[in-house]
């Protein structure tokens, strides 16, 4: 072979080795660029995700909690729906967070597990309030089926359903508080600390507002854990009012007058479980509506 053949040949390999290797470097970046927006879209529709079911469970918190700032000594009718709807919100953003752990990252997964505790924390309370108050309402259909109102039974009864009536009132009235002023506030914080991870994960920096709240956890946390609600002696008067005032507000004056007003309020909640017994019970409407029959038809006799 002479040596111009011999080198065009050597020169032809080395064209072919340089095509080659260019084509696979092209392949490689062309292959990384597709897994950079594989992994950006990924990312995007689990923030999306996220962020449209944790919007569906703030709105759900938000009204079942509204009821506790327009009214006090609230029954289970008042309380059922919000009550069903905030759980089934739960369950929904517990399903989103098994799909965050097949994708998400470590930080997502962990700080979205460490935001669901603590809103079934929340959920715990409320369950815990609207149980409380199914049991006063069947106190309410006890006394409601003792036909001699004279007897001791009756008296028990009776004293038993204003006692557990003031009971709930008192814990509406350090739930309120422990709830919206306390536990919600480092919900929401751990909430934009998420949003943080999700950032970060699609190369998009904090906002100052994030940084502020996300920065300001550590403090939210210790007085939410740290929050003690003292008794008040006037439980009622003080739930009429909770929503414009702070949990350590005691009434100043004349005890009387405060009292009696106290009373008036506290036999307003007594009865309004009672007409509550009453409407969501057939059974007990149609046994009512008998022995009114019955004692009429003694009476004419």
């Amino acid at each position: 072979m002479n040596s111009e053949l011999k080198n065009n040949l050597i020169m032809a390999l080395v064209g072919a080795i340089l095509a080659s290797a260019g084509f696979l470097v092209k392949g490689h970046f062309e292959a990384e660029g597709k897994k950079e927006k594989f992994v950006f879209d990924l990312h995007k529709k689990l923030y999306d995700d996220g962020a449209a079911s944790i919007k569906d469970l703030n709105r759900a918190y938000s009204e079942l909690y509204a009821l506790y700032s327009e009214g006090y000594g609230l029954t289970p009718l008042e309380l059922s729906e919000k009550q069903e709807a905030f759980r089934e919100t739960l369950k929904k953003y517990s399903d989103y967070i098994d799909e965050l752990e097949r994708y998400g990252t470590t930080g997502q997964v962990e700080v979205a597990k460490n935001h669901i505790e603590w809103f079934w924390g929340i959920y715990s309370e409320l369950e815990l309030q609207y149980k409380t108050a199914n049991r006063v309402e069947k106190r309410a259909k006890e006394l409601l089926l003792i036909k001699d109102v004279e007897s001791e039974h009756f008296d028990f009864v009776n004293k038993a359903l204003e006692s557990e009536v003031e009971n709930l009132v008192r814990s509406e009235n350090r739930l309120f508080y422990s709830v919206g002023w306390y536990k919600k506030p480092v919900v929401n914080g751990i909430e934009q600390y998420l949003n943080f991870q999700f950032r970060e994960a699609l190369g998009l920096p904090a906002t100052r507002d994030m940084a502020n709240i996300i920065n300001s956890l550590p403090e939210l946390s210790e007085k939410s854990k740290s929050f003690e609600f003292k008794e008040k002696k006037l439980p009622f008067m003080f739930a009429e009012g909770r929503s414009f005032q702070a949990p350590t507000l005691e009434f100043q004056g004349g005890d009387d007058f405060f009292k009696e007003k106290n009373d008036v309020l506290a036999a307003n909640v007594k009865m309004k479980f009672i007409a509550s017994a009453i409407e969501n019970d057939k059974w007990l409407q149609e046994e009512l509506k008998k022995r009114k029959t019955e004692a009429e038809s003694a009476n004419e006799s």
